[in-house]
């Protein structure tokens, strides 16, 4: 069923490059716009490119790259460099430029996570709704956005966590502005669901050998070195790992050949829309954030709903914010991070448990839900109308 159009003119006003951006920001906010393109009227999606890239904003592109559904209007204004200038003023050149096109437009209101819009934005008298990531504090510009909170044609600040919220309410951002918004799914993508041997097929992978999946960039903190002590213990798993950049491939590839593993493969970067194949090739989807992921206390990531949609077991490292989704035994299997033999333990445990395997998996589908891209949007603009009402 197609969602409710609401009468508004939105802009969701961006400061990322495109087309070809692999950072989940990006993804985020290209799903987020989808999610925005489905729910009003009148939608645009604005951004500052480079001038090289703007004939490569074409619906093909972002569709294949970001996995969207329903093409959108992208607006790219070619302005990338100003963000190169050493005079601050340069800097909010797009800014300005961006929020005079808003206004101009006669949007109802604008959606951003860019906090600099913020400023201009206001000062042209458009109601704004700022969606964060970060605590309070961390830069000039999130503190700038501060002392604008009490502003009337402040609507609301987003956060995608309750320990975030709560935060920026200690730091005096009024609670009825407030909103928690975890990130969200695109359910359609998922809706043609595939058994763990169509995916294998497709992609080539081994019928009978145990596949643990992992979706996601290379980073430190990340768990990888995590599941490579697993793979120490459990050769015959093979752990399939999707994502990072070359440069972080290099480095983990060293390690796991250092270590004598061979149980490991490395896919790389897939484009978006190919990413459910990769988890409904997985017999588990591993999730495995260690101690020094920066933002373990406050996160909501992309890929725990990717993985819910999936309909497989996921084993997670157990942090109380990933509690506010995951119940152990229930949607997921958790252990304690950094935990190489608990990982290990815990795929034990889902594969020699059939039945509970694919009562986790079920359970997470069915409360992925809650959780897309579109609820989200239509709880911001619940939000709106109160504020105008």
């Amino acid at each position: 069923m197609s969602p409710t159009k609401h009468p508004y003119k939105v802009a969701y006003v961006a400061a990322v490059d495109l087309p070809d951006n692999r950072r989940a920001h990006a993804m985020q906010m290209l799903k987020n716009g989808q999610a925005w393109s489905q729910c009003v009227t009148d939608f645009e999606f604005v951004t500052n490119v480079w001038r090289s890239n703007m004939k490569r904003l074409t619906p093909e592109n972002m569709a294949s790259f970001y996995g969207l559904t329903h093409p959108f209007k992208i607006t790219g204004l070619p302005v990338r460099r100003f963000e190169l200038s050493q005079r601050a003023w340069v800097r909010e050149l797009y800014f300005s430029m961006a929020a005079w096109r808003c206004k101009l437009r006669g949007l109802d209101f604008v959606y951003t996570r860019s906090y600099q819009l913020l400023r201009h934005s206001l000062k042209r008298g458009l109601p704004t709704i700022v969606e964060t990531h970060s605590p309070p504090g961390r830069t000039p510009e999130i503190d700038a956005m501060l002392s604008l909170t009490h502003e009337a044609n402040f609507v609301a600040l987003t956060t995608i966590s309750e320990p975030l919220a709560q935060m920026y309410r200690d730091f005096g951002v009024p609670k009825e502005k407030v909103m928690v918004l975890p990130d969200g799914v695109d359910l359609e993508r998922f809706e043609a669901a595939h058994t763990i041997q169509e995916a294998r097929t497709k992609l080539g992978l081994p019928q009978d050998q145990v596949i643990g999946t992992y979706v996601g960039h290379l980073y430190d903190g990340r768990g990888i070195d995590t599941m490579l002590e697993a793979a120490k213990q459990k050769p015959e798993v093979l752990f399939l790992i999707v994502g990072g950049y070359p440069k972080d491939i290099e480095r983990w590839q060293a390690v796991v050949s250092a270590m004598g593993l061979n149980n490991i493969r490395f896919e790389g970067f897939v484009a978006n829309d190919q990413v459910p194949l990769y988890l409904w090739a997985g017999d588990f989807l591993m999730m495995p954030y260690g101690q020094g992921c920066a933002t373990k206390d406050w996160m909501s990531p992309l890929k725990l709903f990717e993985y819910m949609a999936a309909g497989r077991a996921i084993i997670s490292s157990d942090f109380p914010i990933l509690r506010e989704v995951l119940a152990d035994g229930k949607n997921g299997l958790l252990f304690e991070p950094d935990d190489g033999a608990g990982l290990a333990q815990a795929m034990t445990r889902v594969m020699e448990d059939t039945p509970m395997r694919q009562a986790m998996g079920e359970a997470a589908l069915k409360e992925v839900a809650q959780y897309s891209w579109v609820k989200r949007v239509e709880k911001v603009i619940e939000h709106f109308e109160a504020w105008q009402a």
